[in-house]
């Protein structure tokens, strides 16, 4: 029997050794706590972290979205303003087309005064000739002979 009063401890040890693994579990259930409130604080940091995330993604969209309108409006207003001066180069070219145009008719125009003067002079003149023949050959009678012969249209 003695044998078997040394394989079971004594009151004061069996009070100590439940002790310690009272401890043991105590300090292990702690650990485990502290394990479980962290991964928790993990997992709420995570789905914060996944909102931010969510929301960046979001704001990074909305970004490219308003990058893609200015750039489309930048674009249209590049062409419009292509298409202004395309404009205003064809109105110039026809502005010095119509200024060619009437540069020639005021020529033209001054060409048909000059022969119309002209041939006004050669008209007086061949009046005055014919006047002169008419006179020459109806002779210097009257007066009145004369006024009659200027009536008369060759």
């Amino acid at each position: 029997m003695s044998s078997i009063e040394q394989q079971v401890p004594s009151p004061k040890v069996m009070k100590k050794i439940v002790k310690e693994i009272a401890k043991e579990e105590k300090e292990e259930e702690s650990r485990i706590r502290e394990l479980l409130d962290d991964l928790a604080k993990s997992e709420k940091e995570r789905t914060k972290a996944d909102k931010a995330v969510t929301r960046a993604e979001a704001a990074l969209a909305k970004a490219e979205k308003k990058e893609v309108k200015a750039i489309e409006a930048a674009n249209k207003a590049t062409h419009e303003r292509d298409i202004a001066g395309a404009n205003r180069y064809h109105a110039e070219q026809k502005e010095l087309l119509k200024r060619e145009i009437d540069s020639k008719l005021l020529l033209e125009i001054h060409d048909k005064k000059q022969k119309a003067e002209e041939a006004l002079r050669d008209q007086k003149t061949h009046n005055i000739a014919r006047e002169a023949k008419l006179a020459g050959l109806l002779g210097k009678d009257t007066d009145s002979d004369q006024a009659k012969a200027s009536d008369i249209v060759v």
